[in-house]
């Protein structure tokens, strides 16, 4: 008997653990896109757009049309991660600090790499800066990606545009060659290569369609030529559509490259997004758009391959999630997830074969503030079944009440007509709230610290990406403070404080402050960065500033760096 048959009766029975031998353990590889809604594939009825890889991907592997992820990057990927609500782990918003996972999650890589996998990384990480919150601190052992929350942003390297970036390396930054899109997908070829009788997991989360919306002429001339544009005039979808089909083509190139090295039909394949999109120019009829609770805002395109497991060419509308992954991935790897290591979502592999009954019960939820702190009630939604509640009004009334199979677009409100049923879910919602905003409320949504540990190599770099505060921001008039850890492993370090280039060439006093220790330096004529070398910092967890001081007012200075003084010695 096949190993596809013993699997399919396992299935059946409801015991979906995979007794996988170690010699015959599956690779895995996970695509997830930046930005690239639900629509904006052809196989969902996108008539414009060609996507013809993914397309055929879709119609040969296995579909899951209701699977729900975060509505803004860094949340989902934090729950993709850990299989927990992103609440949980710290990381529930872009930027601000609030970016910053929680180094004490277990992560996906963790797993795999303790059960023998090579794991890798390629694209964008956007759970933390500097140590121990980077991807080569939570599990990855090959590491190649850009900073912050995209290319040419604040966190990532100075400069930076999606043709011939500079990349991080794991300890080192190198200036690749070529599209972005393309370096990540090459780069992870390799690695699939460099692996050769180790199973691997490789992780590739693209930047692409994320803005800058920039591509090569020859993606986007077609899309140009149509004069393309979503309901608000703006020409943002040309050059999106020309991303994603540069992507298409690369997503083609990494398939050949697995059926090459002969391993597609013992590979996990999945491609995914990571929320909903920035134009709504073709929607499928979804409403609302990323950042929102609303269909468009966090389904997911999620389609699966696993030639030797899977039958292909199946779709279930059984509502699935992205905190599922974790356990469903080690599960079909026959990974035994650690006893303490608790999880909120569940494996999905007898959905995978068609088992639908058992997971049409449970409840799902999702929330998204921008807020140290969220705020209840507002931007959530919860779903079960075919029904799904919407808040936003910020208060425990006023919810909406949908039925997803019949009303997908979500514009008939039933709230009115089955009282009972809102109740019932506001509960489930409430109890879950209170459940995973725990950590998040009992510190004021305080970032984690960073740790000037000798482990991270390269400099530590503090932008407006991992700043927290009140008056905090992306605008020089913000202000915030980076809460940091120093254990006393590094003696001395050297300082470099940039200042926003508006402020250069006027006099100003510059303030180092790190927790009780303040260092002053008067300016005649601000440069374009200002030097503090061979510096001692106190032991301890607490914050840090750099202030600029033009005229009395504060003033944000664009990035701080930290590195060991030369002539320091590490203990």
């Amino acid at each position: 008997m096949s190993m596809k048959s013993i699997v399919w009766i396992v299935a059946c029975l409801s015991s979906v653990t995979v007794a996988v031998a170690a010699e015959s353990r599956p690779n895995v590889i996970l695509v997830m896109t930046d930005d690239q809604g639900w629509a904006e594939v052809g196989f969902h009825g996108n008539n414009v757009l060609k996507t013809p890889n993914l397309d055929r991907f879709a119609a040969e592997g296995t579909e899951l049309t209701n699977f729900y992820v975060s509505p803004m990057c860094t949340p989902t990927r934090s729950s993709l991660m850990t299989g927990r609500y992103h609440f949980r782990t710290g990381a529930h918003d872009t930027y601000i600090g609030r970016s910053n996972m929680n180094p004490e999650e277990t992560t996906i890589a963790e797993v795999f790499a303790d059960a023998g996998y090579r794991t890798g990384i390629f694209g964008k990480w956007h759970l933390g800066e500097n140590f121990p919150m980077r991807a080569q601190d939570q599990g990855f052992q090959t590491v190649v990606v850009h900073g912050g929350g995209g290319i040419g942003q604040f966190a990532d390297y100075p400069g930076n545009t999606y043709w011939d970036p500079t990349l991080q390396y794991n300890d080192t930054l190198k200036k690749a060659k070529g599209y972005c899109t393309d370096v990540f997908i090459d780069e992870s070829i390799q690695f699939m290569k460099d692996s050769g009788e180790q199973p691997f997991f490789c992780y590739l989360p693209l930047n692409a369609p994320h803005s800058p919306f920039h591509v090569a002429d020859e993606f986007r001339a077609d899309y140009d030529k149509q004069n393309l544009a979503d309901p608000d005039g703006r020409k943002w979808v040309a050059p999106i559509y020309g991303m994603i089909t540069q992507f298409d083509g690369a997503f083609g190139r990494l398939l050949e490259a697995v059926e090459k090295m002969g391993q597609r039909e013992n590979t996990i394949i999945i491609f995914m997004s990571d929320n909903g999109p920035n134009s709504t120019y073709f929607t499928a009829g979804l409403r609302a758009k990323k950042g929102s609770v609303y269909e468009n805002g966090i389904r997911s395109p999620f389609v699966i391959q696993w030639p030797q497991t899977l039958d292909g060419g199946r779709k279930y509308d059984t509502p699935a999630m992205h905190i599922d992954l974790l356990p469903t991935l080690a599960d079909a790897c026959g990974i035994d997830l650690p006893a303490d290591l608790k999880v909120d979502g569940i494996s999905i592999l007898g959905l995978l074969h068609g088992e639908t009954q058992e997971f049409q019960q449970r409840y799902l939820f999702m929330q998204h503030n921008r807020a140290n702190v969220p705020p209840k009630y507002k931007n959530c939604m919860a779903r079960r079944g075919p029904w799904k509640v919407v808040g936003n009004q910020g208060g425990p009334t006023g919810f909406e009440l949908y039925n997803i199979e019949q009303d997908p677009g979500e514009t008939q409100d039933l709230a009115d007509k089955h009282p009972d049923m809102v109740k019932a879910f506001v509960r489930e919602y409430e109890s879950w709230f209170d459940d995973v905003t725990t950590h998040l409320r009992c510190n004021d949504g305080m970032p984690y610290p960073t740790e000037l540990n000798p482990e991270q190599k390269l400099d530590f770099r503090f932008t407006w990406q991992d700043w927290w505060g009140d008056k905090t921001g992306w605008r020089p008039n913000n202000y915030g403070r980076w809460r940091m850890s120093n254990p006393g492993l590094i003696d001395r370090f050297d300082i470099s404080i940039v200042p926003h280039r508006q402020h250069h060439g006027q006099a100003a006093t510059v303030k180092f402050i790190w927790m009780d220790k303040t260092i002053v330096k008067e300016l005649d004529d601000v440069p374009s960065q200002v030097e503090l070398t061979d510096i001692r910092l106190p032991k301890g967890t607490g914050f840090m500033e750099a202030q600029l001081l033009i005229n009395g007012k504060v003033r944000a200075v664009q990035e701080v760096r930290i590195r060991a003084h030369s002539t320091a010695k590490t203990k």
